[in-house]
């Protein structure tokens, strides 16, 4: 199959979240777009994240895309419609368990407070136990960020691929890239369907995006794949409507409408992104369980039933690609260390607003492409 593509139509390799999202906001501006993903849409780290839609505990340099992203977020049934239903808004709080994590997270609400962000604060003990009776310890203090929440990842990612389609995108699954050619001013694209020409290629293939930008002698990217796990529990009595974490550790914590609790938040086992594979580590999934047990001794009775990890694209540095290539026509957006499921809304706006030659309404300097170029 060859597919050609005259001007201005665009070619987004990868059908996680920020693809998806890239490839609605292009249609829904009336850009000629189709996507491509090497398995199916929402099959890796977009689809099966912990769901955690959060402003809170953000590098202070992802911020300003954090709350461009949750402006979408907050009016997403205007651009995915019934979709967006499965986002549940909630507050967000992540509790000091000792002197040590209070420390730590008073001089972050200071810090973030001095720079003029007002999303994020500290609340005592007090005000924590008032809100989640059903808390099994005492704690020294926690942030807090009202209207930050969960989603089911794999609804949503699908919301954003469905209304594209609808706007006129082209999504193609099963759809391995092998070779990306530059010529004067268009880009040939091989693939296992056949072989594509585009003006401009957008790289959203998370993990597997390091390799995309070799294909088109774009910059060396020191990224390395990894994968989060997560645990789900069997049902318990709705106890919990906030995601927490814990400061200073690697937890999220969740209860679902089932009243099934979700454990994770970071904690990570090996990957293989060549064979599509990732392990479950148990060990390291149990110290997660033991601290979601001693906030919550309910969880302490609870029965596993079901876990699993995913594939994830790391930077040394923990901040996303996003941005131009070294190529004309190049557009990178990945490399997001397991915390970009929130903020895939913004990036599709500001990379949608880069291939159009627009300006983003937020500042993409710290997550230039060339900034590990020596």
């Amino acid at each position: 199959m060859k597919m050609s593509l005259q001007s201005n139509k665009i070619l987004i390799i990868g059908g996680g979240i920020q693809g998806c999202a890239t490839a609605y906001f292009l249609a829904k501006r009336g850009q000629n777009v189709t996507l491509i993903e090497k398995d199916r849409i929402g099959r890796h780290a977009s689809g099966v994240n912990a769901g955690g839609v959060r402003r809170l505990g953000r590098d202070v340099l992802e911020i300003p895309l954090s709350l461009a992203a949750m402006d979408i977020w907050q009016n997403l049934y205007q651009e995915i419609g019934e979709y967006a239903k499965d986002f549940h808004p909630c507050f967000y709080l992540k509790v000091a368990v000792d002197e040590a994590g209070r420390e730590i997270g008073l001089m972050r609400a200071e810090d973030l407070s001095r720079a003029g962000f007002t999303h994020e604060v500290w609340v005592e003990d007090d005000h924590i136990q008032a809100r989640l009776p059903h808390l099994s310890t005492p704690t020294h203090g926690g942030l807090l960020v009202e209207g930050d929440g969960w989603a089911t990842p794999w609804r949503i990612v699908q919301g954003f691929a469905n209304v594209a389609k609808k706007h006129g995108a082209k999504i193609i699954e099963d759809c391995r890239v092998t070779s990306l050619t530059k010529f004067q001013d268009f880009w040939q694209i091989q693939t296992a369907k056949g072989l594509f020409e585009a003006e401009s290629v957008v790289n959203c293939a998370g993990a597997w995006a390091a390799g995309i930008a070799r294909l088109a002698d774009d910059h060396i990217f020191p990224l390395e794949a990894y994968a989060p796990m997560l645990v789900v529990t069997d049902k318990r009595p709705k106890i919990l409507p906030a995601v927490m974490g814990v400061v200073a550790h690697t937890l999220s914590l969740k209860q679902l409408e089932t009243g099934q609790f979700v454990i994770g938040g970071g904690v990570r086992s090996k990957a293989s992104p060549s064979i599509n594979q990732s392990d479950v580590l148990l060990p390291k999934l149990s110290s997660s369980m033991k601290l979601a047990s001693k906030l919550f001794s309910e969880i302490g009775n609870a029965q596993v039933v079901r876990c699993w990890s995913g594939i994830e694209g790391y930077m040394p540095d923990n901040l996303p690609i996003i941005g131009r290539g070294r190529q004309n026509g190049l557009f990178h957006g990945f490399g997001f260390s397991a915390h970009g499921f929130q903020l895939g809304p913004g990036v599709g706006e500001a990379l949608a607003d880069l291939v159009m030659g627009q300006q983003p309404r937020i500042s993409l300097e710290a997550f230039r492409p060339d900034r590990f170029v020596n």
